[in-house]
């Protein structure tokens, strides 16, 4: 009888976890959320043409005085070309502008600043979109002085800017150029030397290929 009762509580002890409703289940731990994509690179690669608008300010040393320029504006057009190594764009870049209204002040009102060649070499750094660079290069000026004579001046450059894609081949951007240009007065009745500084600011809009 004993054996009996010894084998029914074995029986009910095994039945127990049935009748509670069986084993519990673990869940498992929640997965992690998945870190947000970073934002993509645009790729600034290959060639590039565009307009650009802006103003100039500056002084012009003639030897003899020290001149303001009047603030004049600027209106031409740039092509370059774009190579790109992770996030690093570097390049060059060619522009020319026509300025207007950069009259020396003081100096009679027939000295003035007509046009600026500029050839640079360009660094910049990629984020999302944008293409913040810096430039440094050569520069060209063409003045006219008393007005007739049309001396050169040229130097080097050193500029800054933002370039920001629209869509994938437009862009907008800012950029800021110093210059320091040197030359000579050539006319053999009034031969002097020429040293000024051109800055100018400007919008730019272009297309990339």
């Amino acid at each position: 009888m004993q054996r009996y009762i010894i084998t029914a509580a074995m029986l009910a002890a095994f039945a127990a976890p049935s009748f509670a409703g069986g084993p519990v289940a673990v869940a498992d731990d929640p997965a992690p959320a998945a870190a947000p994509a970073p934002a993509a690179v645009h790729d600034w690669s290959g060639p590039y043409v565009g307009l650009s608008y802006g103003r100039t300010s500056g002084d012009l040393n003639d030897s003899f005085t020290v001149y303001d320029y009047e603030t004049g504006s600027a209106a031409g057009g740039f092509l370059g070309y774009n190579l790109q190594r992770g996030r690093v764009v570097y390049g060059a870049e060619l522009a020319y502008s026509s300025v207007n209204d950069a009259i020396l002040v003081g100096a009679g009102g027939d000295d003035s600043l007509d046009s600026l060649l500029d050839l640079r070499g360009r660094i910049g750094f990629a984020a999302g979109k944008a293409l913040v660079y810096g430039a440094v290069g050569y520069s060209r000026g063409e003045l006219t002085v008393n007005g007739t004579d049309s001396p050169s001046v040229s130097g080097t450059s050193l500029g800054l800017g933002v370039d920001f894609m629209l869509g994938q081949r437009a862009f907008v951007g800012i950029d800021y150029t110093s210059r320091n240009l040197s030359g000579t007065n050539d006319n053999p009745g009034n031969t002097f030397d020429i040293d000024t500084t051109v800055n100018s600011v400007g919008l730019r809009v272009g297309l990339s290929f």
